[in-house]
């Protein structure tokens, strides 16, 4: 399914990336729904280019100066834009940045931190600057400090003038953005792993998991939150708590969860293998952590033992 996207602009620094997206659309899977641009011409009596690309190419056209009215903030919302592209444009509110499911983006011609504001161009010259670049990040509250998504350096000399830098990041933008699409798209596809707070129910031992997903949970826990168990003693059910194992590799035919006690040691069969405790106690028991021969000896007078 093409990715929705909506443009917003009131400058022509944007316009060959404006071209360029409209006849890629298919290429990249992308589908302009909307392009937001001034009424008014650009400064400087330049015509607004972004204005009359939109009406060539029959795309809808909110204005920038109606942007907050009702009307057009539902239209945007029902378009379910999955993101918004802002080049050259007036700080935007969050009403409208918060709308799209990727994010709105914005793309700053300098290398951010560095050159925030609306003439960075021209005062990376004026200040005799080496190198400037282009930027995409994630639009906040904040102007020109979201969270960067890509940055690409472009070298100048001491003869380029405004006008020669303004085209040369100008004709950038348009793959630097088709990179920084492609990095949030590769990113929402990434499943992030979470670190939820350590609870009773994270920390139960299942005894159906892989012997090395058991021992990482065991590993992973402090002692003052262990890993735990239900331990069958005689038929009485305990919670047992483990600090402490080593894993053996081997293939047995017992199920998941039985003790055996061999050598003066105690066993749990466990897929592919057994975990040995070297460290436990009962919980609620106030007894203190047991080792090695010890949970051996706790255990050697109880039948039926097992574990789940």
């Amino acid at each position: 399914m093409k990715k929705k996207i909506i443009f917003l602009s009131n400058g022509n620094f944007s316009v060959p990336t404006l071209k360029y997206l409209i006849n890629n659309q298919n290429k990249y899977n992308l589908i302009i729904k909307t392009i937001i641009t001034s009424k008014k011409n650009i400064i400087n009596n330049e015509n607004n280019y972004i204005k009359q690309i939109a009406l060539k190419n029959n795309i809808n056209i909110i204005y920038s100066e109606h942007i907050y009215i009702k009307k057009n903030i539902k239209t945007i919302i029902n378009l379910k834009p999955d993101l918004l592209i802002v080049i050259s444009f007036k700080y935007l509110k969050q009403i409208i940045w918060k709308i799209p499911k990727l994010g709105t983006i914005n793309i700053h011609p300098s290398l951010l931190p560095q050159y925030k504001g609306a003439n960075p161009i021209n005062w990376v010259i004026i200040n005799g600057e080496q190198k400037t670049g282009l930027t995409s990040f994630f639009i906040n509250k904040i102007i020109d400090s979201g969270n960067i998504i890509l940055q690409k350096i472009v070298k100048i000399n001491n003869i380029i003038t405004y006008k020669k830098l303004y085209k040369l990041l100008s004709k950038k933008t348009k793959l630097f953005l088709i990179k920084t699409i492609k990095k949030i798209l590769n990113l929402k596809k990434k499943k992030f792993k979470l670190a939820p707070k350590i609870n009773n129910y994270y920390s139960k031992i299942y005894f159906n998991y892989s012997i090395n997903k058991i021992s990482n949970l065991i590993r992973g826990l402090p002692y003052n939150k262990p890993a735990w168990c239900f331990l069958n003693t005689n038929n009485k059910i305990k919670i047992l708590n483990i600090y402490k194992i080593k894993i053996i590799n081997y293939k047995h035919n017992y199920f998941n969860g039985k003790i055996l006690l061999k050598n003066k040691n105690v066993y749990i069969s466990v897929k592919n293998g057994y975990i040995k405790l070297l460290k436990c106690n009962i919980a609620n028991s106030n007894k203190k952590i047991i080792k090695d021969i010890e949970i051996y000896n706790g255990l050697i007078n109880y039948k039926n033992l097992f574990v789940f």
